[in-house]
């Protein structure tokens, strides 16, 4: 059964899933581990997360033996080393006859469109715009980590409204209920505690206060809001700068993927009038598939062995 079968795997710097995908396009097992971000470990290190992702999600899907391709979109893996690392090291596990490694961002766009031109904009722990035109032709801006960019990530999210917090208990900066957030999100007695506790904090650990800015604004905050809608434009800029490399001809499709959007219209709103404001006329779509049935997608085409974009992600949830 397996040898018709194909895996694919987005990993990204905070989890990593994996789906098993039938050539009819269902998505028999799945699964969540840990990161196998390439970016953040060794590929050789990333590449052993992706094989057990991929037998655990095989195992729920009660299949055996070797598949026809495996796909894997992986933060890092757009570095032609680290990929290179990467495909041997997956190839080296026999799981499949076709390795297919490719960045995260470009399975997010292979699942959000199934396949179809277009551009994705990611905003998970980091951040980045990525587009394919007709031709095939690749562009992307950001994405290059958390030192150098991403903005509009849930890391720069987080950062923002761990600084917004310490800037009105000191009294730099303008009251927020960010402040009260942050305290009870660290169990501290007072903010002055926060240096310590932030200490040694990891990227994702900072990306995960994010969400604190999204219940503020929704509840009136003004400075969450405009965290909110900063993130929004550094975002919307991305998508200018992929728009303006594919040319005025290239199709506008665009979907939007990560853990930001969950705020909706907090962020999707502002977003969308940043780019008109960037004569940017994009339409927004819901997106099709996840970035792991997009990774399986893009390795079933290249194997030869192309399969059925799912009707949706509800399917995506088989287990």
């Amino acid at each position: 059964m397996a040898e018709a079968l194909v895996a694919g795997v987005d990993g990204g710097a905070s989890r990593t899933r994996a789906v098993i995908v039938a050539p009819d396009g269902t998505v028999l097992g799945a699964a969540t581990v840990p990161s196998a971000s390439a970016y953040h470990r060794e590929p050789e290190d990333a590449a052993a997360v992706v094989v057990a992702a991929v037998r655990e999600a095989a195992a729920r899907a009660g299949a055996g033996g070797r598949f026809a391709a495996l796909g894997a979109g992986l933060a890092g893996a757009d570095d032609p080393t680290v990929r290179a690392r990467l495909v041997r090291a997956l190839e080296a596990a026999e799981l499949a006859a076709v390795v297919h490694v490719d960045h995260d961002a470009a399975a997010a766009l292979a699942g959000g469109l199934a396949l179809e031109p277009g551009i994705v904009i990611v905003a998970g722990t980091g951040s980045i715009a990525f587009g394919v035109d007709a031709t095939g032709r690749r562009a992307r801006a950001g994405g290059w980590g958390p030192l150098l960019d991403d903005e509009g990530s849930g890391y720069a999210i987080g950062r923002a409204v761990l600084r917004a917090a310490m800037r009105a208990h000191d009294g730099r900066g303008p009251a927020t209920a960010l402040a009260a957030a942050v305290q009870d999100r660290f169990g501290l007695a007072s903010l002055d505690a926060l240096k310590a506790a932030v200490r040694t904090a990891a990227i994702d650990e900072i990306a995960a206060v994010a969400p604190l800015a999204a219940a503020a604004a929704r509840a009136g905050d003004a400075v969450a809001g405009r965290i909110l809608d900063r993130a929004a434009a550094g975002l919307a800029a991305m998508v200018a700068a992929v728009a303006r490399a594919l040319g005025p001809a290239a199709p506008q499709a665009l979907v939007a993927v990560g853990g930001v959007f969950e705020a909706g219209d907090l962020v999707v709103r502002p977003m969308s009038a940043a780019l008109e404001r960037l004569g940017v006329r994009a339409t927004l779509r819901p997106a099709r598939c996840s970035p792991a049935v997009g990774a399986a997608l893009l390795a079933a085409r290249a194997a030869g062995r192309p399969v059925a974009a799912p009707p949706g992600r509800p399917g995506e949830t088989a287990r």
